[in-house]
């Protein structure tokens, strides 16, 4: 889809230089740019969220990793913890997707 973006002089020279360099066309270079930013912000999945929880859990010596050594302790133990943690973040995130999609669009003051 075609767009129309408005970049400073300094900027468009850098892209128009890396672009020759590397043998990419200004709009490759512009793409790849936006792609590297979004997957450096994109939210976490539920496996990396999971991760996390798991890594956290196991890294602090709490009531759950004191239980798991205890003889004839189940290993899914942290399982709970777990999916709680991972239920509440997505809660969270689905609360502010709701605030945000309620939230009018801020007016630039241009007209179209």
């Amino acid at each position: 889809m075609p767009i129309s973006l408005r970049l400073p002089a300094d900027i468009e020279a850098q892209i128009a230089s890396f672009g020759s360099r590397t043998g990419m066309t200004k709009s490759a270079v512009i793409v790849r740019s936006i792609q590297d930013f979004l997957a450096r912000h994109a939210e976490p999945s539920s496996f990396q969220i999971y991760e996390t929880v798991m890594q956290d859990a196991l890294s602090q010596p709490g009531a759950a990793m004191q239980d798991l050594s205890k003889e004839g302790s189940e290993p899914g133990a942290l399982k709970r913890p777990a999916r709680d943690a991972i239920h509440n973040k997505h809660r969270e995130r689905s609360e502010r997707a709701t605030r945000a999609l309620a939230t009018p669009p801020k007016s630039t003051g241009e007209s179209r």
